[in-house]
């Protein structure tokens, strides 16, 4: 029984002191001494922006070099194209929005209040009224309908609430800065879409919404006249007079 107890110590022991010495190679008092299995911690892959040229505080100026992040690959999208998508937005998301609609961040209470006084730094243009209406129909018809009536395909095949007619009193007033804001962090039903649309298509797609509420909508450098704003009021009723074909509910 002693001998084996004497057996068991001395490797333990040596054990211990195999560890310690190893450790004790290191002459950086902040190093973890040997490392176990260190690619499960320490990337063997070059990583972006990762200073390699610092080697025991000293600098490698040719390793620095090596490893220096160069121009992206042909064909990269860039993180925006329009300085507007790289600006922060100012209101925070209205209180209780990180429990009824899952968004992290900065709750204001006077965010959307404030929003009101937003005003759109796109610039209304051809290309852009066509754009507008683009998004709208990818990301807002199904709910909010073509008309803007909240009578999209959504609604009529469930049992949610219709949405507001965006012509309606509650909503043909509604400044396009609570519009953006209210497609950034969502509203009643609907969900946040500022991770499907950028700042600058939600800004682009208020403008649409602005036609379906009735407002008039001049194209920048233009002055509004008389005659414009009864083209637009004609198109408008063009629009609601449209007569769907009989079989359009059949889809």
């Amino acid at each position: 029984m002693n001998r084996k107890f004497k057996t068991l110590s001395v490797v333990a022991f040596s054990v211990i002191a195999v560890g310690g010495a190893l450790t004790s190679c290191v002459a950086d008092p902040n190093s973890p001494g040997v490392e176990y299995m260190p690619d499960m911690y320490r990337s063997p892959a070059v990583e972006t922006y990762v200073d390699y040229g610092q080697v025991k505080g000293k600098y490698d100026l040719e390793l620095v070099a090596s490893f220096k992040s160069g121009l992206p690959p042909v064909g990269v999208v860039p993180h925006s194209t329009n300085a507007i998508n790289d600006i922060p937005y100012q209101h925070g998301m209205p209180i209780g929005f990180d429990k009824s609609h899952g968004l992290y961040g900065v709750a204001d209470s006077n965010g959307r209040a404030n929003a009101a006084n937003d005003i759109n730094p796109i610039a209304y243009t051809e290309e852009v009224k066509k754009e507008a209406k683009e998004i709208y129909g990818n990301f807002c018809i199904h709910c909010h309908g073509e008309k803007g009536d909240g009578q999209g395909s959504v609604i009529k095949n469930s049992d949610f609430g219709a949405p507001p007619a965006y012509n309606s009193a509650a909503l043909k007033d509604l400044p396009a800065g609570q519009i953006f804001y209210s497609i950034t962090y969502g509203k009643g039903l609907m969900g946040s879409h500022a991770s499907q649309l950028s700042k600058e298509e939600r800004w682009k797609v208020v403008h649409h919404i602005q036609l379906l509420q009735g407002k008039e909508k001049v194209f920048a450098g233009e002055e509004p006249t008389m005659e414009s704003a009864s083209e637009n009021e004609a198109e408008s009723n063009e629009e609601e007079n449209v007569v769907e074909p009989a079989h359009a509910d059949a889809h």
